[in-house]
C-alpha cells in the first residue's frame, strides 16, 4: 500500500456548502432526503459512485412500488416547471405528483440526467409532492419546482445542505477505509491526525495534511486483521508538548505495542503485544488513555479479544505494564472498546469493559454476565448520565439484542431497561422538547438476509429518563446502514447537540439532512471554542462547523480530560 495524500482547499461542486438561506426566487428544492422519513420497505439511500455528485451527495434508490411522499410551502402562485434528477434505465422510471397533477414524463427511465417535465399552473401554499407509478430500480436525487423554464443543475448546486453549515477543513485521503486517531504531534497546538487501516497499518498526517511517516503492517495475517477499527491513540505522554503515537506493530515475526515519535515515527518504547503467541485471531483490539493516578491522565490501558483469552492490560508513560485482567471468555463477549472513566468522583478512573467493571488497580468491582444469554449479546456502546438525577454518574448500555439498560455506575443496580431491536450504538442527553431528560437514543440495528435487501440498516429509538418509548425515526422502515452518533457544543452555548448519519436530530428526535457523508467524530478540532462534526465518505474527511457558532476562541483541547474523553478515546463503539 503507498500513502500518498492530497490536500483539497477548493471547494468543489460536488460538496459546495456554501449554502444560501433560501432557493432562488420562484424555485422549491426538494432534495431526496426529504422524503426519508416515510420511504419504504426495500428503498435505500446511496452515497455518490466516484466522479459522479449527487444534491448533497444522497440518492434514493427505489426499489419499492410504494409511493413517496412529503409536503413543500410554494412561495408563490404561478406557473412551475417540474425538474427532476435521476438515472435508471429502459423499463424503469417513475413519475411525480404535484398537488393534484401527475407529470406527463418519467424520469428515471435514462442514463443520469436534469430533465424538465410538465408546467403545472400552482397556488401559494402547503402542498403534497409524491413519487409515483414507480418500475423499481431508478434512482433520484432532487426534484425541484421552478418558475424559470431553463433552470439548470449548477443553477441549484449552491444550495446543497444545510445553510448553517460551513465547510472548514477537506483532506483527500487514499489511505481510507482507514479511521483517523487525533492529536497534536507536532507542538503547534493544531490538530494532527493518524490513519489506521484495517490491516493495522498507520500513516501520521499533520494539520495542513502533510504525510509526517507511515507504517506499513505486512501482507502475512492481513485477513485476520480486526474487522472495527484498529488500535491507537495519540498523546503527550511525556510531557514535551508534542503528541507520542501508541499503536501495534510487528517487528522480527514478533507482534509489539510500541510508542512512537509523533512526528517521525521512531520507537520511543515497546512491549510485547498482550496478546498469546502467533498465531490467533484479531477480534477487539483497543488503545485507551487513563488517569489512574492524582495528576494529569497520562496511563495507557489495552484491550486484547483473542477470543477464549480477553486481556486487559494496563501501562504506564514508558510502556511499563502495571496490571493485567484476563477473562476466558468467547469473542465479544466484553464488547468491543475499553472505557476508561471515573464513576465516583474521585478524579481517578475505573476502567469499564463490557459488563465489567475494574477499579485503577485492575481489581473487579462488579459484573453484569447476568444480562446476556451468551456473547452475541454483548454490550456495544457507552454513555455516561446522571439518568436519575441524584448526583451520581449513570451508565447506559446498548447490549445487542437483550436492549438498552440504564445502570448506577458503581453499583450495577439496573434504573430502567428496554429493547430496541439490536440495540447498536447510542447517545443521552436532553436532546428533545418536552420530555424528561437526559433521554436516551439507540440506533436500532437490524438485518436482512433476503437477496436484494441491505444486510444492515438502522432505525432510532427514543427513550425518556425512565425508559419509556417516546418516538421512533424513520416512521417508517429502518435506513440501511449502520449510522454512528455523535454530539457536541456545535453552537458554542454549552448545549449538546445529536447527529446521526448525515442527519442534525431536531428537538423533536428527527432528522435533517446536514452532511454529504456520515458522521465520524465531534470536537473543537480548529481551536476555536466549538465542537465541529468530522465526517468520512469515500477517500475524503471533513470538518463541517456551524455558520452561526459562538466562539469563545479558547481551545477546548486545552482541557486534558476533554482532550481524552472527548477526542483521544473516541470510538464509534
Amino acid at each position: 500500500m503507498k500513502f500518498k495524500f492530497l490536500l483539497i482547499i477548493l471547494l468543489l461542486g460536488v460538496i459546495k456548502v456554501e449554502a444560501q438561506q433560501k432557493a432562488p426566487a420562484g424555485t422549491v428544492i426538494i432534495p431526496a432526503s426529504t422524503f426519508v422519513d416515510r420511504m419504504p420497505k426495500g428503498d435505500v439511500i446511496a452515497d455518490a459512485p466516484p466522479d459522479i455528485w449527487y444534491f448533497n451527495n444522497t440518492a434514493l434508490v427505489l426499489n419499492s412500488l410504494t409511493n413517496l411522499i412529503t409536503w413543500v410551502t410554494i412561495p408563490e402562485g404561478g406557473r412551475y416547471y417540474v425538474y427532476v434528477r435521476s438515472s435508471g434505465g429502459k423499463g424503469k422510471g417513475f413519475k411525480v405528483v404535484v398537488a393534484d397533477q401527475v407529470t406527463t414524463e418519467r424520469y428515471g427511465d435514462t442514463t443520469l440526467n436534469f430533465k424538465r417535465g410538465s408546467a403545472f399552473d400552482l397556488k401559494s401554499g402547503r402542498t403534497v409532492i409524491k413519487i409515483t407509478r414507480i418500475n423499481p430500480s431508478p434512482m433520484v436525487d432532487v426534484i425541484v419546482l421552478s418558475k424559470n423554464p431553463n433552470l439548470k443543475e449548477q443553477d441549484i448546486i449552491p444550495y446543497q445542505l444545510n445553510p448553517d453549515v460551513v465547510l472548514l477543513k477537506e483532506y483527500k485521503l487514499p489511505v481510507f477505509p482507514g479511521l483517523p486517531k487525533f492529536g497534536d504531534v507536532d507542538g503547534d497546538k493544531k490538530t494532527d491526525f493518524l490513519v489506521l487501516s484495517p490491516d493495522f497499518s498507520a500513516a501520521m498526517f499533520d494539520n495542513s495534511g502533510k504525510q509526517l511517516w507511515a507504517y506499513q503492517a505486512p501482507a502475512e495475517n492481513t485477513r485476520l486483521r480486526s474487522e472495527f477499527e484498529a488500535p491507537g491513540v495519540l498523546w503527550d505522554f511525556n510531557h514535551d508538548g508534542k503528541a507520542e503515537v501508541v499503536h501495534w506493530r510487528f517487528i522480527n515475526g514478533k507482534e509489539w505495542l510500541v510508542m512512537a515519535n509523533g512526528q517521525t515515527g521512531a520507537i520511543m518504547h515497546k512491549v510485547p503485544w498482550p496478546t498469546q503467541p502467533l498465531p490467533h485471531v484479531y477480534n477487539n483490539f483497543r488503545l485507551a488513555v487513563a488517569k489512574f493516578t492524582s495528576g494529569a491522565p497520562n496511563q495507557l490501558v489495552v484491550f486484547t479479544d483473542m477470543g477464549g483469552t480477553i486481556n486487559v492490560n494496563a501501562y504506564d508513560a514508558d510502556l511499563k505494564m502495571l496490571w493485567q485482567h484476563t477473562e476466558k471468555r468467547a469473542k465479544d463477549n466484553l464488547g468491543h472498546y475499553i472505557y476508561p472513566v471515573d464513576l465516583n468522583n474521585d478524579s481517578i478512573d475505573e476502567v469499564l469493559v463490557g459488563s465489567l467493571l475494574l477499579d485503577a488497580k485492575g481489581k473487579e468491582i462488579w459484573n453484569r454476565f447476568d444480562l446476556v444469554n451468551d456473547n452475541h449479546d454483548h454490550a456495544d456502546s457507552y454513555k455516561l448520565a446522571d439518568v436519575d438525577h441524584d448526583g451520581k454518574t449513570d451508565i447506559v448500555i446498548s447490549n445487542s439484542e437483550t436492549g438498552v439498560y440504564a445502570i448506577k455506575g458503581m453499583t450495577k443496580e439496573i434504573i430502567w431497561q428496554n429493547v430496541a431491536e439490536h440495540s447498536q450504538q447510542l447517545d443521552v442527553g436532553d436532546f428533545l422538547d418536552g420530555v424528561p431528560g437526559p433521554q436516551t437514543v439507540i440506533g436500532g440495528r437490524t438485518y436482512s438476509k433476503v437477496p436484494g435487501e441491505p444486510y444492515l440498516s438502522s432505525q432510532l429509538f427514543w427513550f425518556d429518563n425512565k425508559g419509556s418509548l417516546v418516538n421512533m425515526w424513520p416512521h417508517g422502515f429502518p435506513l440501511n446502514g449502520n449510522p454512528n452518533f455523535v454530539s457536541g457544543n456545535w453552537q458554542g452555548d454549552g448545549k449538546r447537540q445529536v447527529f446521526w448519519y448525515k442527519f442534525k436530530l431536531n428537538r423533536k428526535g428527527e432528522g435533517e439532512l446536514y452532511f454529504p457523508d456520515q458522521v465520524y467524530h465531534m470536537f473543537d478540532f480548529t481551536g476555536h471554542g466549538t465542537d465541529e462534526v468530522i465526517t468520512l465518505g469515500k477517500g475524503v474527511m471533513r470538518v463541517f462547523g456551524s455558520r452561526t457558532a459562538k466562539h469563545s476562541n479558547k481551545d477546548a483541547k486545552a482541557d486534558l480530560r476533554y482532550l481524552q474523553l472527548n477526542v483521544v478515546n473516541h470510538t464509534h463503539y
